[in-house]
């Protein structure tokens, strides 16, 4: 019985003996291997030391040039050689832009009833002018063509309805062989303001439907004004 508690003795600390050494293997291993690497790092970092200050001293001089300044340096170059392509493009194409629009203006939008071409208010020396002068009551064709187109655009002024106003003016103009009509005048008026306007401005969109005469002439007629007070 002695004897095997004395044996269990022994094992036990063959077995604390075992385990002591394992650990201190383990860390002496490790120890060695942070030294190997604190030793690297320190020899590396000596021999750049020692490596510029040999090259300094032969007189080379060092340069460290990061990826950010080639990318700069090759975007300034790519910058300033394409600017003066990009605005000799852009030029070019404003100016063809600009001929092609210009085109298409004068063939897209000529005018689909062109009026009536206007003369130069001054008369040219040569032009043969006669004058006709229509009467009240006249059964001339010419004037019956010139009063039907008057009378289409000639509206009684409703203010000069509305109090009673009447009269009589007589307007003069002259049709050009062209068909343009020029001078639109009074040559005699009445005392109300309203009809003298009313009669121009009867002229003057009335002058699309005149007849075309062989000749410049210059016509003379009257407007009445005059109210159906039956």
């Amino acid at each position: 019985m002695k004897t095997l508690v004395f044996q269990q003795k022994i094992n036990n600390l063959f077995n604390k003996t075992n385990a002591h050494n394992s650990n201190e293997h383990i860390s002496n291993y490790a120890g060695f291997i942070i030294s190997l690497a604190l030793h690297l790092a320190l020899f590396f970092s000596l021999y750049g030391v020692f490596y510029n200050m040999d090259l300094r001293q032969n007189g080379e001089s060092i340069t460290t040039l990061s990826l950010a300044t080639f990318m700069d340096t090759s975007n300034e170059d790519s910058v300033s050689e394409t600017k003066p392509i990009v605005k000799k493009q852009k030029h070019r194409e404003i100016t063809k832009h600009d001929g092609k629009l210009a085109k298409q203006e004068e063939i897209i939008t000529p005018p689909q009833n062109p009026p009536k071409a206007q003369p130069s208010e001054n008369l040219e020396e040569g032009d043969v002018i006669q004058t006709l002068t229509f009467n009240d009551g006249s059964e001339d064709e010419l004037f019956s063509k010139l009063k039907r187109a008057i009378d289409r655009k000639n509206k009684y002024p409703p203010m000069a309805r509305k109090q009673g106003l009447e009269g009589r003016v007589v307007v003069e103009f002259v049709i050009h062989k062209n068909g343009g009509v020029s001078h639109i005048q009074l040559v005699e008026s009445c005392p109300h303001k309203s009809l003298n306007l009313t009669a121009l401005n009867a002229i003057k969109q009335a002058q699309n439907d005149f007849p075309i005469f062989t000749q410049t002439t210059k016509i003379r007629l009257p407007i009445v004004y005059k109210l159906d007070r039956g």
